[in-house]
């Protein structure tokens, strides 16, 4: 499974992550160039590079309907 950690999440969880995770692909989305993409962007993107989990601390994504 692959997972991506979004931009307002602290790269330091990758660490961890990947630790507790081993047999996933944990990514930061800073380490594959997406820093600063919209996030309707991202989430299109994630889907289509094959990532099954997203990790935010983005609660405005609630909010939109499209998101």
């Amino acid at each position: 499974m692959r997972v991506l950690i979004d931009e307002d999440t602290a790269v330091q969880l990758l660490g961890p992550l990947a630790h507790i995770l081993p047999q996933h692909q944990v990514e930061h989305i800073t380490q594959i160039k997406w820093a600063g993409k919209k996030d309707r962007r991202v989430l299109a993107d994630a889907r289509g590079a094959g990532y099954a989990v997203i990790i935010t601390r983005d609660r405005n994504q609630l909010s939109d309907p499209v998101e």
